[in-house]
């Protein structure tokens, strides 16, 4: 272990998860162990329960909406919460105003009603609750900092109305904290130093190193078998696995939808980026984009065909994604471009192969696109941005030099290991056991998390080469196990 490890940087680690989605909560207990090995004292912040619509009250589908959501984050607690002291969340600060308080919350209102344009959000969007939170998150954070002499915080993603109080709390009072998410592909956490769950600093940072890199064959290896995962549509770890949907023949493909399209659009949502500083175009919307892109190409509308995600046909929380799916058929007919609904069979990788150029605006698409030779062109940032897959543009003039095929995969082999093996923290010691499930093994090393921070970077030396020890033992809390059950929180 380095010596700024050593020195034990930090002496008072803290915890906020508040609402115990999917496999975080166990991730969670898992931080905290390691907090308490390193030498660390440990503290949650936790809430007891309110009558404000928090952000989870308004978008989850399973409850009432009420406290019965309240009693599910309590029986997601740590289940080590008696080791350590917990801090309350006092919600009778929810009248003192934070400033910019409503540019911190607007990707919550935007993600409730899965907004596409910005004529879909509106301040009035999940009402008061969601500012009230936030305050409460904000105002509870900061007395909790000067209770317990927090110096380090861990904070499930960052972008929800109480954390994203405690991640502005955390800033305003000069306090190093992580989020924490699971990882693309299943293996270790993500988590960024000094970001929320969608900064980008970081990844585009340690994209731009790995793309100048040379990868070991077993890299290499490992990448294209993810990669082929996508591709031959075998399934994979991911969250959301679109790909074994709409199996079957597609020789008839061009009776279907017409003649080929030279150029294919996979538009994605970005409801969730809304308002990121990191996420910023020039665009007003995609589609504006489309209509610049399309007068610099040259190529007739007509010639164009996008292709609704599969998504927009699912519940995402309380929403369908019908918003994404007006605006892009209307301005498909305004056009004259064809649209393929969310609900067709017809299977994207289908239409990749049929098309000559896949236009994205960040997807994760890039992947099929490249390796079935197609060239990609970016409307919008992404995390693979820097590490020379394709061009993006973010705003009008900007450059459309589109690499060679060869280039386009060496670079997205690159990528996907980077984002396999080199961005998550604890590849080695938190194993996927599927899209929700990780198995835990001993020998973790708090210092990963330390030299991250010191560093500022997620390609500190040494990280992920601590010894893996044995599996460790747990017992899942009462929310995981109805998780289990009904996929509660998954949608």
């Amino acid at each position: 272990m380095t010596e700024v490890a050593d020195e034990r940087r930090y002496r008072h680690v803290g915890v906020v998860q508040i609402y115990p989605w999917r496999p975080h909560a166990f991730q969670r207990d898992y931080l905290l162990t390691l907090a308490r090995d390193y030498g660390a004292e440990t503290s949650e912040l936790v809430c007891h329960g309110s009558l404000e619509k928090c952000y989870d009250k308004q978008y989850q589908t399973v409850g009432f909406g009420s406290v019965d959501h309240c009693l599910k984050c309590r029986l997601g607690r740590s289940a080590t919460a008696r080791s350590h002291r917990q801090f309350v969340i006092d919600w009778t600060t929810k009248s003192i105003p934070v400033e910019g308080e409503e540019r911190a919350i607007i990707s919550n209102r935007a993600a409730l009603v899965r907004a596409e344009v910005a004529r879909d959000v509106s301040p009035d969007i999940g009402g008061r609750g969601l500012l009230h939170a936030y305050r409460a998150g904000y105002h509870s954070a900061m007395k909790w900092i000067e209770a317990c002499g927090v110096d380090l915080i861990f904070l499930f993603n960052g972008r929800i109305d109480l954390l994203k109080g405690v991640v502005d709390a955390a800033s305003a009072c000069g306090i190093d904290f992580m989020s924490y998410e699971r990882s693309w592909f299943g293996d270790g956490l993500m988590l960024l130093p000094r970001e929320n769950c969608l900064g980008l600093r970081h990844i585009h940072d340690m994209c731009r190193t790995v793309g100048v890199s040379e990868l070991p064959e077993d890299d290499w290896v490992r990448a294209e078998r993810i990669i082929a995962g996508r591709v031959d549509r075998t399934g994979s770890n991911e969250w959301r696995d679109f790909q074994k949907r709409g199996e079957g023949n597609y020789s008839d493909l061009i009776s279907q939808i017409g003649k080929a399209p030279k150029v294919l659009v996979l538009p994605s949502s970005n409801y969730e980026i809304w308002g990121h500083s990191d996420w910023r175009v020039e665009w007003t919307d995609n589609f504006e984009a489309i209509d610049y892109l399309q007068s610099a190409l040259g190529i007739p509308f007509e010639d164009f065909l996008i292709r609704g995600h599969p998504i927009w046909a699912q519940r995402v929380g309380v929403s369908f994604g019908n918003k994404a799916d007006e605006h892009y058929r209307d301005y498909c007919a305004r056009r004259g471009i064809r649209y393929v609904e969310p609900t067709s069979a017809i299977h994207t990788s289908a239409l990749i192969e049929a098309s000559d150029l896949v236009v994205l605006n960040a997807g994760s698409s890039v992947m099929e696109a490249v390796w079935r030779g197609k060239p990609v062109i970016s409307l919008a940032v992404s995390t693979y941005q820097t590490i020379g897959v394709c061009p993006t543009l973010l705003g009008p003039g900007q450059s459309l030099d589109i690499p060679d095929d060869a280039t386009r995969r060496r670079q997205i082999v690159k990528f996907i290991h980077a984002m396999d093996r080199v961005a998550p923290t604890f590849v080695n010691h938190l194993k996927a056991v599927s899209s929700g499930e990780q198995q835990a093994f001993e020998g973790g090393d708090f210092g990963d998390v330390v030299r991250q921070l010191e560093f500022d970077t997620l390609m500190s030396p040494g990280k992920n080469e601590a010894p893996v020890g044995a599996p460790i033992e747990r017992r899942p809390t009462l929310v995981e196990k109805a998780r289990g059950l009904f996929k509660y929180g998954d949608r």
